[in-house]
């Protein structure tokens, strides 16, 4: 039998080819389902109802749920729902930075109870709405999404009259919280860290207008709403960001001065491991020294207890001493320290018509031999009133007393007012046994005290 001849092997591999073109169009199918389900999962989590629109194109019981607590809505549907919960919207306040289509920033406002003066409505929660991308919005008006939110409750009562309290002894106050009734957007100076904004109240606390407030952050990649700070300004001063340091980036800075007394807390920002939100504010301390030096170390004290100007001097000198070894750590709590010394040496050298007012403003710099010289050549109309003001301001005056007493404790001229103070509080025995617990005190330092106190204690 004859054997069938072998078929002629074709030229083309046209089994190869299709074989290639088969598993390609795999590869390109799956990819092309991967891309499409992360680029659909994306769109889920940003814009949770984004893709009603491929339920619309699905059998019945393959719909997809959607949260009709976070439905798209229009600015004229948010008002609404929120008034028909007993709330008011305030004005939306568009997020800067955000795209052609910015997104908005809606406080949500709570009447307060009658009294309430010209300030009866109080913010209570903070909204953010990120609005509906024109390519998922097939309405005529601008839709949007409640990406963030956060309860308000105002600082307590206590906290924000705290600086009054520490320098007037007034009655310390409740826990209750105090309304916050506008916001103030934070955007001259401020870091490009998202969007940081100010809420503010206001107490009216006889003398002084008091403001007080919260700083609010939002961070627009994470939707993430954030209490950063409160605040509180006896001279009704607002915050805001500059550079106080001079380090080269804008600070935070509140103004919390009671009448002659200055007092600025400064704020840095910092990163931190917190995804949400990944920076914080954080005060400058005159607590922790930045460089381990017992002279830095009383150069601090005395900041803290009001003697600005000493301070500085002190810290100029060391300064120039350490050369490259001087920190920046340490430059900001110099420039801290002279922003205060410079308020302070300036109120001391102004011509007050008053001389209980030259005399308080050269104490509260440290100048203790001028200030003697001041008190010892009082006429008899003078004496009065100078002492009256002494009474009233023994406490700080003796916390910078014995701050500088502690460091120098051969300074025979702040000893001398250290033994007007406590005989103005416990009488002349109680001073003069102060006086001689002290070291280094000379026998005519102790008898030129007898005699002021025989003086003016008749």
């Amino acid at each position: 039998m004859r054997q069938p001849l072998p078929r002629r092997k074709s030229w083309f591999p046209w089994k190869d080819i299709l074989l290639q073109m088969s598993l390609a169009g795999v590869w390109v199918g799956a990819f092309a389902t991967i891309t499409g389900g992360v680029w659909l999962g994306a769109k889920l989590i940003v814009e949770p109802d984004s893709a009603r629109w491929l339920s619309d194109h699905l059998p019945d019981w393959t719909q997809l749920a959607f949260q009709s607590s976070n439905t798209p809505e229009s600015l004229t549907e948010i008002r609404d729902r929120l008034e028909d919960s007993g709330y008011t919207p305030a004005e939306p306040i568009e997020i800067p930075g955000a795209s052609v289509e910015p997104d908005v920033l809606l406080p949500v406002l709570q009447k307060r109870p009658e009294p309430c003066g010209n300030q009866c409505f109080e913010i209570v929660a903070l909204q953010i709405y990120q609005r509906v991308s024109p390519a998922w919005n097939h309405n005529s008006s601008s839709l949007f999404y409640l990406t963030a939110e956060i309860d308000v409750t105002g600082p307590a009562e206590s906290y924000a009259i705290a600086p009054l309290v520490n320098a007037k002894s007034l009655n310390p106050g409740s826990t209750r919280p105090l309304p916050l009734t506008h916001l103030q957007p934070l955007t001259e100076n401020a870091p490009a860290d998202g969007l940081w904004f100010n809420l503010i109240g206001e107490q009216n606390t006889g003398e002084t207008g008091l403001s007080y407030g919260q700083v609010y952050h939002y961070n627009p990649s994470r939707y993430s709403l954030s209490l950063m700070l409160e605040w509180t300004s006896p001279s009704g001063q607002l915050p805001q960001w500059q550079e106080f340091t001079g380090g080269g980036r804008p600070e935070f800075v509140v103004d919390r001065t009671v009448g002659l007394e200055p007092d600025f807390a400064v704020y840095h920002l910092r990163s931190r491991s917190f995804l949400p939100n990944p920076v914080q504010l954080v005060p400058l301390s005159l607590s922790e020294p930045a460089l381990d030096s017992r002279t830095y170390q009383n150069a601090l004290l005395l900041a803290r207890n009001g003697l600005w100007s000493e301070a500085e001097s002190i810290l100029r000198s060391l300064k120039r001493g350490q050369g490259s070894q001087w920190t920046q750590n340490a430059q900001a709590q110099l420039d801290t320290i002279a922003f205060h010394a410079e308020i302070l040496s300036a109120q001391a050298n102004a011509a007050w018509a008053s001389p209980s007012q030259t005399l308080l403003t050269a104490l509260l710099d440290g100048r203790w031999a001028e200030s003697k010289t001041l008190l010892t050549n009082l006429n008899d109309d003078e004496r009065s009133e100078v002492m009256s003001m002494l009474s009233s301001n023994t406490q700080r005056l003796w916390r910078r007393i014995d701050a500088t007493v502690r460091i120098n404790p051969t300074n025979e001229e702040a000893m001398f007012w250290g033994v007007v103070i406590r005989w103005l509080d416990d009488g002349s025995l109680e001073a003069m046994e102060w006086l001689a617990e002290q070291e280094n005190v000379s026998p005519e330092m102790l008898e030129e005290t007898e005699q002021w106190l025989e003086q003016f204690g008749e």
